[in-house]
């Protein structure tokens, strides 16, 4: 898993959990073309290097998942999005339990576990917007596309679960990739630099066995996802017309654009 981690990981020096969804194979055959739909996490580390091999990557279009907040602490830098068109929206983080039960100091594992399996069942329905815009834009070409979150893991893991899967891209293989995140960047690590003095100050005393679970990319979390689209609407496409009301012009649209063969 490490292996194939890394050859999917991204040159950019301070990026984080940057990677290239390209290479995969449809249940039809076709493959997911190469630098055609990348995922990551924050940009608030990368270096000069890194933000000069980050503008090489051409990219045409960002879909920033995070809430204002976030965007607002760690932003993309300005020439970084000078060539790049930039989605994003407002609103706050609705997942507020996890930072209260990251404050709660008698907070177990387990405890973490059964929350973040129970979040992801919420999480594509909470990611929508993000989810329908990245899937339009790519319908539309804007590619190459990089879909990001913070941590490159949670709201980025399953809006590109989603995109895979509309692909045709078989659900394990899509699984797999989830998983992918922590061999890249390490559950025990803080998502990024801590102010002691800041509003995130009271992550530096979480319990990092809590840490661990809650930054996993574990199997279990994502098909927590599936097994909620499946018993709502029967399937990932479904979901798709449903709830972000994409149908199948759409989805023939984008794997005109991304798959190959």
């Amino acid at each position: 898993m490490r292996d194939t981690a890394e050859a999917r990981r991204l040159p950019v020096e301070g990026a984080r959990n940057l990677r290239d969804l390209g290479g995969y194979r449809t249940a039809d055959g076709r493959i997911v073309q190469p630098r055609k739909i990348l995922r990551g996490g924050h940009p608030g580390q990368m270096t000069q290097a890194g933000r000069a091999a980050f503008a090489r990557l051409g990219l045409r279009t960002i879909v920033d998942l995070r809430s204002t907040s976030e965007r607002e602490t760690l932003p993309f830098p300005d020439d970084v999005l000078a060539s790049a068109r930039y989605w994003s929206r407002d609103y706050d983080l609705s997942r507020g339990d996890i930072v209260q039960i990251l404050r709660d100091p008698a907070t177990s594992p387990d405890l973490m576990r059964q929350r973040m399996i129970s979040n992801y069942a919420i999480l594509p329905y909470e990611q929508g917007p993000g989810i329908a815009a990245a899937l339009r834009l790519l319908a539309e070409g804007e590619v190459p596309l990089l879909v990001n979150c913070t941590a490159g893991k949670d709201r980025t893991g399953i809006a590109c679960a989603v995109i895979l899967a509309a692909l045709g891209v078989p659900r394990e293989q899509v699984v797999e990739d989830y998983a992918l995140s922590e061999w890249l960047e390490d559950p025990a690590s803080q998502l990024f630099e801590i102010d002691p003095e800041g509003p995130f100050a009271f992550l530096l005393s979480v319990d990092p066995a809590v840490w661990h679970v809650m930054n996993r990319s574990d199997p279990d979390y994502i098909r927590a996802s599936f097994a909620a689209l499946d018993e709502a609407h029967g399937s990932v496409e479904g979901y798709l017309e449903a709830e972000l009301e994409i149908g199948a012009g759409e989805l023939e649209r984008l794997r005109e654009v991304v798959l190959a063969g």
